[in-house]
Parts: structure tokens; C-alpha cells; sequence
């Protein structure tokens, strides 16, 4: 069982009934940090996220776990299901 998916910029990730993909990280100095994710689940869905919000996938609940690096070109979006 997945319960984690890490994306970096261009990849998508998956988990047991989902693909996931970033289409940008927003993070200005002084600013919220946001992520615009796109899910594929039952069709496509698209997300504004801030760290800590959460979602619906299928019958499960995920979360924007955190970002790694938010402010480079070598961003990491972790993504954590909700237990």
C-alpha cells in the first residue's frame, strides 16, 4: 500500500488508484507557499494546495505534506494519505 508519493518537476507519481502530477509551485519570498496539483483518479482533478491542505482521492483522503526546496528548480512535492 502507497501512502507517500514524492513528484519533482516534469515526473508524476503514483499511487495504488491515483496519478499525481505537479503543474507549479508557487513560493515568493514573504508569500504562501502553493502547489497547483493535478490528479488522476475517476477523471481529472485540479488543486490549489497550501502545506497541510487536503484532498479527495477516490475514497481516501491525501494531504500536501511539505515541499523540499521550494524556492529552486529542484523542488520536491511530498504528498501523504491520510491514515
Amino acid at each position: 500500500m502507497i501512502n507517500e508519493v514524492r513528484l519533482w518537476r516534469g515526473t508524476t507519481g503514483e499511487s495504488d488508484d491515483a496519478r499525481f502530477a505537479v503543474i507549479h509551485v508557487y513560493a515568493p519570498p514573504g508569500e504562501p507557499l502553493t502547489v497547483r496539483l493535478v490528479v488522476g483518479a475517476d477523471g481529472e482533478q485540479k488543486y490549489t494546495l497550501g502545506v497541510g491542505d487536503v484532498f479527495p482521492v477516490r475514497d481516501e483522503t491525501w494531504t500536501l505534506d511539505r515541499v523540499d526546496g521550494p524556492g529552486s528548480d529542484d523542488w520536491v512535492v511530498v504528498l501523504r494519505k491520510v491514515l
